[in-house]
């Protein structure tokens, strides 16, 4: 009899485990739907303008991304440019704003950064290949909407919760906590103002608050696909 109360148990928790992961899997799926996933992937690139609102000034932006994880970025203001590039193994910054006049490799913190927002299809996309993990956790509100709460882990340790809301699965937060110089940095990314393209879908604003402070602004005013983009463009950059 104990025996078969035991077997019961373990059938019991083999099945809610099974159940547990198919709940991810569907909430998954239809975040990917709703952002037009597999129409961004097969496009193979996006070109991405807006700008970057911080301490009061507007920068315009473009940002240029390549399958499976180049990526480019420029900003101007005041005749300077500022331009950030990743090949996919190697990374530059050239910043004139902060006295930088000469392209400068980028160091161990920010490659780990950079890969993280240069992977084009995103962290959450065949997860298990990248070397991630991925859990469901329990549902929290993000200012008014309950959401699913998708923890990532990386391989370097750092933990990644993404909100997606329960009736739009659009996501509206991001929460991480990563290592940065020895120390635990915890940032909040908050995604809103969704804006349709021709099958896909994508945030409009993008807020960065630490500590409950808003520490950048992006405003995404356009975001297109399927651009031809030459490879040397996500080499060194040239000033």
């Amino acid at each position: 009899m104990k025996k078969s109360i035991l077997g019961l148990i373990a059938v019991f928790f083999i099945s809610a485990a099974g159940l547990y992961s198919q709940d991810l899997d569907e909430i998954l799926d239809n975040y990917f739907e709703v952002m037009g996933q597999q129409k961004i992937i097969d496009a193979k690139s996006s070109t991405t303008k807006g700008k970057m609102v911080q301490m009061g000034l507007e920068i315009p932006f473009n940002q240029y991304s390549k399958h499976p994880d180049k990526f480019r970025v420029e900003a101007t203001f005041q005749d300077m440019t500022l331009i950030q590039t990743y090949n996919g193994e190697e990374g530059w910054n050239l910043n004139p704003f902060g006295g930088m006049t000469e392209p400068q490799a980028m160091g161990e913190d920010e490659m780990k950064a950079m890969k993280v927002q240069a992977d084009y299809e995103g962290m959450l996309w065949n997860w298990e290949e990248k070397g991630y993990k991925v859990s469901l956790e329990e549902n929290e509100e993000v200012e008014g909407s309950d959401c699913y709460v998708v923890k990532t882990i990386s391989p370097e340790g750092d933990e990644y919760s993404t909100y997606l809301d329960v009736d739009s699965f659009v996501a509206l937060k991001v929460k991480s906590k990563v290592m940065l110089r020895g120390q635990e940095v915890e940032s909040e990314t908050y995604m809103s103002n969704y804006q349709e393209g021709d099958g896909y879908v994508y945030a409009g604003k993008i807020e960065t608050r630490m500590n409950g402070q808003v520490a950048s602004t992006i405003v995404i005013d356009e975001m297109t696909l399927g651009s031809e983009m030459d490879d040397s463009i996500f080499e060194k950059p040239v000033k």
